[in-house]
């Protein structure tokens, strides 16, 4: 399953993955752009994708798809945690939280945790979609908040948020020792995706617009999450954090085991979800 699977890395995600034979779920928040976008999968490489109706801005949205996966499709052998965004100026999700950190951590996190949280639906491997830009983050995630505090700048609340992702993936592998199951975060590069186009910001979509041509392309960007998704006996690198299909070091505040500890009783909190 991949969140996200209507357009960009998600979408390249899902394609690559149909034609490898696997068994594709993508979400998007419309139902017309996930249909199109099975569809067009679908035209390529001759499987029957299953699109479904996710908006990680909604804790709703959350539960009520998480409730309709299993009738669906079954158990999920994989989850690919792809959707993202970047906004500008500031928006609160559904439940009232800060848009980036809502929708880049603790839409996926509530996910995540309602499919990890019963062993009979608990996912062989779970990737998370980070970013390099985690590394300009401002704030170190010591997390006594998940809103930012004072002037807000859509860059700063996007690296915040991509730091999450690692700590997230870091805290859940280790609540996973002794599973099957394994995780792990990533940076796809820098890619020629909508992802500052769609929100608010004019200046950051005509930036992102102008210097698309030098970036990668979403199948060069889907690279690292397909290598997680496929590569047998990697489970030993579970909590760890990649690149060009590497094993990468993040910066010292993506270490810090401390952090996302905090970080993790917080979402808990947030989004009153039972964990692993």
């Amino acid at each position: 399953m991949i969140t996200g699977g209507n357009s960009g890395i998600g979408f390249a995600t899902a394609t690559e993955l149909a034609c490898r034979g696997a068994n594709v779920v993508l979400t998007a928040r419309s139902p017309e752009r996930g249909g199109a976008a099975a569809d067009r999968i679908k035209a390529v490489t001759g499987r029957t994708i299953t699109p479904m109706v996710l908006d990680l801005a909604s804790f709703d949205s959350i539960r009520s798809f998480a409730g309709d996966l299993s009738s669906t499709c079954g158990r999920v052998d994989v989850l690919v945690n792809n959707a993202g965004g970047y906004v500008s100026p500031r928006r609160v999700t559904a439940d009232g939280y800060e848009w980036t950190i809502g929708v880049n951590h603790l839409g996926p996190f509530l996910l995540t945790c309602l499919l990890a949280s019963d062993p009979e639906t608990l996912p062989d491997r779970i990737v998370n979609v980070a970013s390099e830009m985690h590394r300009s983050a401002k704030h170190d995630l010591g997390f006594s908040e998940l809103e930012p505090t004072g002037r807000y700048r859509g860059t700063e609340a996007y690296a915040r948020s991509k730091l999450a992702n690692i700590l997230f993936t870091r805290e859940l592998a280790r609540r996973l020792e002794g599973t099957s199951s394994a995780t792990f975060a990533l940076h796809p590069g820098v890619v020629a995706t909508r992802i500052a186009q769609d929100g608010d910001s004019r200046l950051a979509s005509a930036l992102w617009k102008a210097g698309s041509r030098w970036m990668r392309t979403p199948e060069e960007g889907a690279a690292t999450s397909i290598h997680l998704v496929t590569e047998p006996d990697i489970e030993s690198l579970s909590g760890g954090y990649f690149s060009d299909e590497r094993l990468i070091e993040p910066n010292e505040a993506a270490l810090d085991d401390a952090a996302a500890a905090r970080l993790w009783d917080e979402s808990v909190a947030a989004t009153e979800c039972r964990t692993p």
